[in-house]
């Protein structure tokens, strides 16, 4: 039988949200085409250098044929070493995630719980979350196209008795976003609990997520 209670410490269902400090220039931030806009200016106003914002949108095969709506990856800026250059840093989504669940299981440790084991399909969900997010421009638990994690677990034919959600946007290392959750009581209080027993996570262009069961 489920409950269906928000932010009680024994509560069901819990979540909680995260902006970094750094968000407005994470790595992979977003913005979304007007009319005017081309390559050029966006690199501008980004203070990117056009070459790699190039690099950074693939996904565009004409960088001269941009059109109103589209969503233009902004790469993150890195001092270079005495030339001022901008690099782009491509972290693989999966090694961030499974180090996330590493330092989750420490501060675990830290407080006498149970390590949390890493369920596929709750993976999966977190990963299809953070790409939506990203891909539909919003930071939200809620989402246009799943509705709430909880209605999304449920589409997943995830099974729980307890469940929460942890987001976060603009840590760009995992040891980042995990001291931002810490500091937070809320998502603090997500990865300490003691009612979870499986967990997933995922990183994807600058959105993180971790969902949380128990069955």
């Amino acid at each position: 039988m489920k409950r269906y209670m928000k932010w009680a410490a024994t509560g069901a269902l819990s979540l909680s949200l995260l902006v970094g400090a750094n968000a407005a220039m994470a790595a992979t931030a977003t913005h979304t085409v007007s009319e005017n806009d081309t390559m050029w200016l966006i690199s501008k106003k980004y203070g990117v250098s056009l070459t790699e914002l190039i690099k950074a949108n693939p996904q565009i095969a004409n960088p001269n044929m941009i059109w109103s709506g589209m969503h233009v990856t902004i790469p993150s800026k890195t001092a270079g070493t005495g030339t001022g250059s901008n690099t782009v840093t491509t972290p693989s989504q999966s090694t961030f995630a499974s180090q996330v669940v590493t330092l989750v299981n420490q501060e675990r440790a830290k407080a006498g719980l149970k390590a949390l084991t890493v369920n596929s399909a709750l993976t999966t969900m977190a990963l299809d979350k953070a790409k939506d997010m990203y891909n539909n421009g919003y930071f939200d638990h809620t989402s246009p196209t799943y509705g709430s994690p909880f209605d999304m677990m449920n589409r997943y034919e995830i099974s729980y008795s307890y469940a929460g959600e942890n987001i976060a946007k603009g840590q760009q290392t995992p040891a980042a976003v995990m001291t931002a959750w810490m500091n937070s009581a809320g998502h603090r209080q997500n990865i300490l609990s003691p009612n979870y027993t499986q967990i997933g996570v995922a990183y994807y262009n600058g959105e993180w997520v971790q969902e949380f069961i128990s069955t």
